[in-house]
């Protein structure tokens, strides 16, 4: 037995209909909870106590029979005050059950009232699947329908240091086919909870193949000045290229996007998810005034990594490495 579904044994005023059913959908069924063509096969029984006063609270009782959780309620059903029938019928099966001792119309009720109020569940399920479907992840169909309007496939997923969730927060932007500089950065500081910025049309190098590197002497397209020659091995470019600004950072942060940190594999997946393979970028780190360590000899810092020559300027932030994560994480 579950420890909250223990508690609700012995304090059932705290508890919901609703919220107690997502509990023992949860922790007790293998299939969502109503889905059986026969309800003897269920882990769990749905009825009602009858009574003739307005109901205090949603749930009369919560008790275990041989291995399966009864589950009786105040209302939702044929009896009491607000309940379809007639007043005298619960009069009639509440001084059967009290006075006689004898549940058979109770228990004769109860066969409906499991199939209604199983089904009943179902609907509320169904229609707040946000909420129910991370009870079972496994039958998670909203998730599947987010993921269906961004062109998204979860299954690609699977061996991905980025969990589905996290993509799916980001469906708002993904949606759109053009991704634009502002949703990179509101989606990436909303996961790391840490200021980003983005740079557009950063400098970079892009090297030249070596068939066509400009040679004295050998007859060639790039060899005929004006018409594709070329001085040098790389030509400069500021079109497919951007940098993310990340901070002012505390070193604890700053340590984390450092190249081995644990944020670099999430951030370089989630901005590829995010872009896609079109673009270079590299990443800025930055660092509080105050949290820059100074380098000293024999200290633990390293150089060019986590130690700062000179002062910090007092109402700037210190900038860090600056590098391209993704050489960062195979070099």
């Amino acid at each position: 037995m579950t420890g909250a579904l223990d508690q609700a044994q012995k304090t059932p005023w705290r508890y919901g209909f609703l919220n107690l059913m997502r509990r023992v959908d949860a922790q007790l069924c293998d299939t969502p909870a109503g889905s059986i063509w026969q309800p003897r096969m269920e882990k769990f029984r749905l009825g009602q106590t009858p009574t003739m006063t307005f109901a205090p609270r949603e749930i009369a009782q919560v008790s275990w029979q041989d291995g399966r959780l009864h589950l009786s309620l105040y209302s939702l059903g044929l009896w009491g005050p607000n309940g379809p029938l007639p007043l005298h019928y619960t009069e009639l099966a509440l001084n059967r059950s009290e006075s006689r001792h004898d549940p058979t119309l109770v228990h004769f009720s109860n066969i409906f009232h499991h199939r209604w109020l199983t089904q009943f569940w179902q609907a509320w399920r169904s229609a707040q699947s946000a909420g129910g479907g991370l009870d079972k992840p496994e039958h998670d169909r909203f998730a599947f329908y987010i993921a269906s309007l961004s062109g998204q496939d979860l299954r690609e997923s699977a061996e991905s240091p980025l969990s589905d969730h996290v993509r799916l927060a980001a469906s708002a932007h993904l949606v759109r086919e053009s991704r634009n500089p502002d949703g990179l950065a509101a989606t990436l500081a909303h996961y790391f909870s840490v200021p980003f910025a983005v740079k557009e049309f950063a400098l970079h190098w892009i090297t030249v193949a070596n068939d066509e590197i400009t040679r004295l002497g050998t007859p060639a397209q790039s060899s005929v000045l004006g018409n594709g020659a070329l001085i040098g091995q790389a030509v400069p470019d500021m079109q497919y290229k951007f940098r993310l600004i990340i901070g002012p950072l505390t070193l604890e942060d700053y340590l984390r996007f450092l190249p081995g940190g644990n944020n670099l594999p999430v951030l370089t997946e989630l901005v590829r998810t995010f872009i896609g393979f079109e673009y270079c970028w590299e990443i800025e780190l930055q660092l509080k005034p105050h949290a820059a360590p100074p380098a000293v000899i024999g200290g633990a810092q390293r150089l060019g990594w986590t130690a700062w020559a000179g002062k910090a300027m007092h109402d700037r932030p210190v900038t860090g490495m600056i590098f391209e994560p993704e050489h960062g994480l195979t070099h």
